[in-house]
């Protein structure tokens, strides 16, 4: 996430100023502007932290364990959003899917544990 900045001046303010040639020469009928943007340090902090090999082989386990299961309950039962509203309804919704997901993973894992026996 970032935090934009646009300064403005009008372009009277720039009459006098030395470096007027240099300072937005594309821009000379509605006056001049600067747009800066600046990353916010909480973002700046975490893509200090993933630079780690650590932070790396965490997140390699996780997208096994929890990615995966996230991705399979979008695709499948396309719940990008959900059909209900209140918090409880959304709750339930999203309990159904999880438990479906489970019983899918638990029901594939009985049937090749029996294949294998």
């Amino acid at each position: 996430m970032q935090v934009s900045y646009r300064y403005r001046a009008q372009r009277s303010d720039c009459q006098g100023c030395p470096v007027r040639s240099q300072c937005c020469p594309s821009n000379r009928v509605t006056g001049r502007s600067i747009h800066r943007s600046e990353e916010l340090a909480e973002v700046t902090e975490f893509r200090q932290k993933m630079q780690s090999e650590q932070a790396r082989e965490i997140y390699r386990q996780r997208a096994q364990v929890a990615e995966t299961p996230n991705l399979w309950i979008k695709e499948k039962f396309g719940l990008r959003q959900f059909s209900v509203r209140g918090l409880s309804k959304v709750g339930m919704e999203a309990l159904w899917a999880c438990l479906t997901y489970n019983i899918r993973v638990c029901w594939r894992q009985a049937a090749a544990v029996a294949i294998l026996a």
